[in-house]
């Protein structure tokens, strides 16, 4: 079964929606704020992504461009021990794009606590990679549970 311990951060994004989607949904736009990224855009494609020293690896599980994209998710080197997903959703109001980076199926609280700061982390970069594209930030927020 899968845990329904999850982190849940959002943002405002002054940008349009398919900007914001090619940074979660390409190798290219996925390697501007990560360290590095190996992915194949397609349900079924593999992902292998570099974040410090760590190396994150899975398969696309669900595509539905520019709206939505999630991937499985596990640690090459330290198994989290049953699966877990990463999602990212946007919407698009006007010139802006509400983005939700979720992830879910998260093994204990202390993984959900971890991933957290992890993915605080990262959607900064993520918000700092829109910015060098001419986004503004108007707010970020998270909730986990």
């Amino acid at each position: 079964m899968v845990s329904d311990l999850r982190v849940e951060l959002q943002a405002e994004v002054d940008a349009p929606r398919a900007r914001l989607f090619r940074l979660v949904a390409s190798a290219d736009g996925l390697g501007q704020w990560l360290d590095g990224a190996e992915f194949e855009a397609r349900v079924g494609g593999s992902v292998r992504l570099k974040l410090r020293d760590a190396e994150a690896h899975g398969e696309v599980v669900a595509l539905d461009p520019p709206q939505h994209i999630s991937w499985s998710w596990d640690w090459t080197d330290a198994p989290l021990g049953r699966p877990s997903v990463l999602a990212f959703d946007l919407i698009e109001h006007g010139r802006r794009t509400h983005l939700t980076l979720r992830h879910v199926g998260l093994p204990s609280r202390a993984q959900r606590e971890l991933h957290e700061q992890l993915w605080r982390y990262w959607l900064g970069r993520l918000l700092e990679a829109a910015a060098e594209g001419g986004a503004d930030v108007t707010s970020a927020g998270a909730s986990a549970s």
